[in-house]
């Protein structure tokens, strides 16, 4: 178990020390370190809130949730068109593609079985040869 437990320290560390991950942790930083990106974040976040606020209330009003629904629905629209927030968005998903791809590895290898959406990403899990996960 300790072996384990030290293997998965050592991979935690590796996914740490990536440029993958230090990419997308700079650009959160420089996300929240942006005035509009971050307000356009929160405000998403405050419109999001206002919404399930909405639903939980007994005797909700249906047009006050949906005018509520619709500012959250614009405020989402003004966030995603952030030059900030796609950056970090895109980052996220080169992020979670790495560790999906991770984690087909540690399957292909404990399972010895390769599922047919393993082969979504375009990695076939056979890293011989590959320069792909970096």
């Amino acid at each position: 178990m300790k072996q384990v437990m030290q293997k998965a320290q050592e991979l935690a560390d590796a996914v740490v020390a990536s440029d993958v991950y230090r990419k997308m942790k700079a650009l959160e930083e420089a996300m929240q370190e942006d005035p509009e990106a971050a307000e356009a974040v929160n405000q998403m976040m405050r419109k999001r809130q206002r919404v399930e606020d909405l639903l939980t209330e007994k005797g909700m009003d249906p047009e006050e949730l949906k005018r509520a629904n619709l500012e959250m629905v614009q405020a989402e629209k003004e966030m995603n068109a952030n030059p900030r927030v796609m950056e970090l968005k895109a980052a996220r998903k080169e992020f979670s593609a790495m560790m999906d791809n991770v984690n087909r590895v540690l399957r292909l290898v404990i399972t010895g079985e390769i599922r047919e959406d393993d082969f979504q990403g375009g990695c076939g899990g056979n890293c011989n040869g590959c320069n792909g996960c970096g």
